[in-house]
């Protein structure tokens, strides 16, 4: 079918068929040296519509994934995805924490940060083993999501807990406990080679279990120390909780998590945000003193120059320490690591005025202290070379000592204890 032509009035610009000699509108009649022939395009012929992207169901609970993990139910939310309890059906049905990412809902700029923040925690937590810290198991991907599979920690992070307290504040003795678990964390990444910056210590990212332990979750932006750069590649933490070095201004340090913890602890003991919390309110404590020395603690690490803070998380521990044990915590430790290591000795006095060798319970004491010396001995050992045990593992060995004093004062020390 050929198209139609229609010509255009120039007086009303409407359309006439091409036999007309007047405009149907207007009654202008046309000219023929006005007319001008438009020509109507052809309809474009309607080609097959392509066939409609599979949309990929967002799994839930009930879900099998990878053929061996079952989800259970939601347990989390955060900022790329959800957290689901599940049960891994190849290990005994036991129960794990998955991490789900939905790189399919994101915009172009969040699918390069949730790349980075997995990859961060593929390569960073699959090297380190801590008791603060969750396992990685396994991760994978679909073509809507990214999963990791990470130990299942019962329990609930500290921000929701705080809702919880009365005033949403931890009692001091419990910030103290937690401040001093989390620098046992802090100190294990520090002393990786390379040091690894945590960079988002927060109340969101630390896990608070029923019987009070501490867990380190959440690496998405933690990094790797470089001594070669002069500043990190980007500005990364949570306002109130990131130091003045996070937004750019140079490289970020071990010291950057001390600022951290500081407003952790200090948003524990207050129940308040530290972008809430004016700089002149003091923080609560039992009494003057130790609410002097805690304040000065928290002021101290909450510094704006990163050199003005405590030198590392051993020297905050060990204040944090003091305020739970008082002066005297290093003595008292030193007694009762001394009381362990003497049980060896006075298994052995009391064995050396037992009747004659050839009783029964002579032989059965001499086996026990024998075994406990050598357990108690190892023990020490390996307590020596951990800072935070060092003083529990010398009074354990001043303990032992005590059995070689006794074994001279008897004779005995180069022959068999008969």
């Amino acid at each position: 079918m050929e198209p139609q032509q229609l010509y255009f009035c120039d007086e009303c610009g409407a359309a006439n068929t091409f036999d007309a000699t007047t405009c149907f509108a207007c009654h202008r009649p046309l000219s023929p040296l006005e007319v001008l022939p438009v020509t109507q395009p052809p309809l474009p012929a309607l080609s097959p519509a392509p066939p409609a992207t599979p949309v990929i169901p967002s799994p839930g609970p009930g879900t099998l994934l990878l053929g061996r993990y079952q989800l259970v139910r939601e347990i989390g939310q955060g900022g790329f995805g959800v957290v689901y309890l599940a049960r891994d059906t190849k290990k005994r049905r036991r129960l794990v924490a998955i991490k789900q990412i939905n790189i399919g809902k994101l915009s172009a700029r969040e699918s390069i940060d949730a790349t980075d923040s997995y990859n961060r925690e593929v390569t960073l937590l699959s090297q380190l083993r801590h008791r603060r810290l969750p396992l990685l198991y396994d991760h994978f991907t679909d073509p809507e999501h990214w999963y990791l599979v990470l130990s299942y920690i019962e329990g609930q992070t500290l921000d929701i807990s705080m809702q919880a307290q009365p005033n949403k504040a931890f009692p001091f003795k419990k910030v103290i406990d937690i401040g001093i678990q989390l620098c046992d964390v802090l100190h294990y990444l520090h002393t990786q080679k390379p040091p690894i910056i945590f960079r988002d210590v927060k109340p969101a990212n630390i896990m608070l279990t029923p019987r009070g332990r501490v867990y380190l979750i959440d690496f998405g932006i933690a990094r790797q120390f470089n001594p070669a750069r002069i500043k990190d590649t980007g500005p990364l933490g949570s306002p109130g909780y990131a130091a003045p070095e996070q937004y750019g201004r140079t490289q970020t340090t071990t010291r950057t998590d001390i600022y951290g913890l500081g407003a952790t602890l200090q948003t524990l003991a207050t129940g308040k945000e530290p972008l809430d919390l004016r700089g002149d309110e003091p923080l609560p404590a039992p009494n003057s003193r130790l609410q002097q020395k805690f304040e000065r603690l928290i002021d101290q690490m909450l510094e704006r120059e990163s050199h003005h803070r405590p030198r590392s998380v051993l020297e905050v521990r060990a204040r944090l320490e003091a305020l739970k044990f008082g002066p005297f915590g290093g003595i008292r430790r030193l007694f009762f690591g001394f009381l362990l290591g003497f049980i060896p000795s006075a298994l052995f006095l009391l064995q050396s005025n037992v009747g004659d060798p050839g009783e029964v319970i002579f032989l059965a004491l001499t086996c026990v202290w024998s075994l406990l010396l050598i357990g108690l001995f190892v023990t020490a050992l390996a307590l020596l070379f951990q800072p935070r045990r060092r003083q529990f593992a010398l009074g354990m060995f001043l303990g032992l000592a005590t059995l070689l004093l006794a074994l001279v004062l008897n004779g005995r020390l180069f022959g068999p204890p008969f």
